[in-house]
């Protein structure tokens, strides 16, 4: 009988310490991590921070025409194990509606509101993306998010 509770005890000592050597293995990789500032509202006279594609009217470092304004949104994505990217919703002012996107820093943007056509919507659901391949795990990417209204 005491063999058998010697074995029984070896064995367990195994798998707890497999069970315990395993998490240890997963603690390794950690968990990617975003932040997303709340969104600031730029209007004219102020300085365009940014192009948008399809609008020529609002150029980078010329003052927003009237009408016209820019919501922007800083974004912070520290990199995991697994990479994951931030979605977050560009709400424009009232009275006005989305007309494009643009982004700088690290940072991309990718629209994700497929109804979302220029003119129609005040709020239009985005992600912040970062190139996998050039940030490593650990590091961050930082930059902004745009949104033109009118």
């Amino acid at each position: 009988m005491p063999i058998l509770r010697t074995r029984r005890a070896a064995a367990c000592a195994v798998l707890a310490s497999l069970a315990l050597g395993g998490s240890a293995i997963a603690a390794d990789a950690p968990d990617t991590t975003m932040s997303v500032s709340p969104r600031v509202t730029i209007s004219p006279p102020s300085e365009s921070p940014a192009d948008f594609p399809g609008v020529s009217k609002v150029r980078k470092g010329q003052a927003i025409p009237r009408n016209w304004a820019v919501v922007s949104r800083d974004a912070r994505i520290t990199r995991g194990g697994e990479p994951a990217y931030a979605a977050m919703r560009m709400t424009c002012p009232k009275g006005k509606t989305w007309r494009s996107g643009a982004s700088s820093g690290d940072i991309g943007v990718s629209v994700l509101d497929i109804t979302a056509a220029p003119g129609r919507k005040r709020s239009v659901l985005v992600m912040a993306t970062f190139s996998a391949s050039d940030v490593r795990v650990g590091e961050s990417a930082s930059g902004t998010v745009y949104a033109l209204c009118r």
